[in-house]
């Protein structure tokens, strides 16, 4: 997966190690520190050491050195530690220099933590940084570090465990483009000023996948927040912004991408998709909602019509892979063709054209799969088409005994993208469905949370009708079951960031929650905390 480490390694086909959140990422990083037969060996020793034991984080880690004395996982076991013993996420702070006359390129890498309760001082953290540098024709560059004789290979991992380190490379013949945290080879935040143009060399030429997509990631977020920024792009009266965003460059780099001839189909299906609504307003100290939603809509819309002609070839290519198989390639391609109809069907429905979102209902009938099946229908629901009614009956005919699909069928209108306020009153509908129980966890998140935590466009209402229906829901849902409330009161959690009139809106709405006597400790633990310090 292009995006995110593994979450497990697999050794000789036997042994599976699975260890969850910041421990997949510790146990990647020792991977790297030591290379695979290194981490063979040291689980062949942690199995002698340790099989059927109740063990430690320190036994595993220990065992993986062991098992490899020359590694620098060895050398600097007791600083590596520190992944366990120290909160927060380290940042690594990347600047470079180009010397043209001695053809030389230094690299500086300086990684800080910030404080937190507790630990107001961090100890540096051993980071293994996989790194390499492409020419601006995309080409990748040899690396040589002074002294060596002769170039080596053009991607190498080398270790920040100082506050910082100058690495300099020589030989280099054009000011390159730094290729970092190649395979996301350590869990930190990356800091680095990349250029436009440097960007979308990564995203057109880089060999590491992860920064491919990074490239992409961080040139759409940054076209978004300066768009957001800008008053001079204004929305129009049905809340939408009809001009274009996206400068040609990126426009073309992501044709490129889609029309590689090498490039995966999972990773063009990631490598395509925009920032959520709710990454971009992380990324922002005040947040207008609706502002983000128009933006990213608009951004979305420009890409479905400018390259209609390259998602209906990319659609033609992939959406036939014969018999149903599970492994990734054919679902690379159940995706990517799933993509490429939900872009033909938003743009044919901002055309007037009906041939798209009626191919995208005659596949919807004839799918011999359900992930087939249901790509087509959010394609029908995401662009907004009419078409999408008579399919949503249709699939609740087929599929009402099975449970877990229905809650996909639930969520897939809940989460539908807002175009006039309409989902809303929808996400009230539902809930006086006949297959609606609040009291059925899973029922209860399919519909309300998809509404409230994943679908901000359509929540951040300027009425503030969202925070009341939220209020009422957090209200009734405590009564029933306080765990699954409490996990829903947080959709309020970083109210304070909103712009006005949101930010009083949802004020309102927690002090209306925390005002009830009857609170459980659960809610009460979530809205009491997010009403402090104001």
């Amino acid at each position: 997966h292009p995006v995110r480490p593994d979450s497990y390694v697999e050794i000789n086909n036997f042994y599976t190690v699975t260890i969850y959140e910041k421990g997949a990422e510790v146990v990647r990083m020792m991977h790297n520190l030591v290379g695979r037969d290194g981490f063979a060996r040291g689980m062949k020793l942690y199995f002698e050491r340790h099989d059927g034991q109740a063990v430690t984080c320190d036994d595993f880690a220990g065992a993986i050195a062991d098992a490899n004395p020359d590694s620098d996982l060895a050398r600097l076991l007791p600083q590596f530690k520190h992944w366990y013993s120290q909160a927060g996420t380290p940042r690594v702070r990347a600047t470079g220099q180009y010397d043209a006359a001695a053809r030389t390129y230094t690299l500086t890498l300086a990684q800080s933590c910030a404080p937190t309760p507790g630990q107001a001082t961090k100890e540096p953290f051993v980071i293994p940084v996989e790194l390499g540098l492409l020419a601006q024709d995309g080409s990748a560059l040899p690396l040589q570090w002074p002294g060596e004789d002769a170039p080596g290979a053009a991607s190498r991992t080398v270790v920040l465990s100082e506050s910082s380190v100058q690495l300099t490379f020589v030989n280099v013949d054009e000011a390159p483009v730094p290729s970092l945290l190649r395979g996301f080879s350590a869990p930190v935040v990356l800091d680095v000023d990349y250029t436009d143009a440097e960007l979308l060399t990564l995203l057109a030429h880089d060999s590491d996948a992860f920064n491919r997509w990074e490239a992409g990631q961080r040139l759409a977020l940054r076209i978004a927040i300066n768009t957001i920024a800008d008053s001079a792009i204004q929305t129009g009266a049905t809340g939408q912004i009809d001009q274009q965003i996206l400068p040609d460059s990126f426009v073309q780099a992501m044709r490129a991408v889609l029309r590689h001839p090498q490039l995966d189909a999972a990773f063009k299906e990631l490598a395509l998709a925009l920032p959520s609504e709710t990454y971009i307003a992380e990324q922002l100290e005040v947040v207008d909602p609706q502002r983000i939603h128009a933006v990213r809509e608009a951004m979305r819309l420009q890409l479905a019509t400018a390259l209609q002609a390259d998602w209906q070839w990319a659609y033609e290519q992939h959406q036939h892979s014969g018999a149903y198989r599970p492994d990734a390639a054919s679902a690379g391609r159940r995706a990517l063709a799933g993509m490429a109809l939900h872009m033909l069907c938003l743009a044919a429905q901002h055309t007037g054209d009906a041939v798209w979102p009626g191919k995208a209902l005659q596949r919807f009938k004839d799918a011999g799969n359900m992930t087939d099946r249901f790509n087509a229908l959010n394609a029908l629901v995401g662009s907004g088409h009419a078409l999408a009614a008579p399919a949503l009956a249709r699939f609740h005919a087929q599929f009402k005994d099975e449970p877990l699909v229905l809650d996909k069928w639930f969520a897939l209108q809940a989460g539908a993208c807002d175009r006039g306020g309409q989902v809303l009153a929808q996400v009230k509908q539902l809930m006086n469905h006949p297959d609606f129980s609040l009291k059925n966890p899973n029922r209860a998140r399919s519909v309300i949370f998809s509404y409230c935590n994943a679908n901000p466009g359509a929540f951040h209402r300027a009425d503030a009708a969202g925070y009341v229906f939220w209020s009422e829901r957090v209200i009734e849902l405590d009564a029933i079951n306080p765990q699954v409330a409490a996990r829903l009161a947080r959709a309020l959690d970083r109210w304070k960031k909103l712009a006005e009139p949101w930010r009083s809106g949802a004020r309102e709405a927690i002090a209306r929650v925390a005002a009830r006597p009857d609170l459980s400790n659960d809610v009460r633990e979530v809205v009491t905390r997010a009403l402090a310090d104001e």
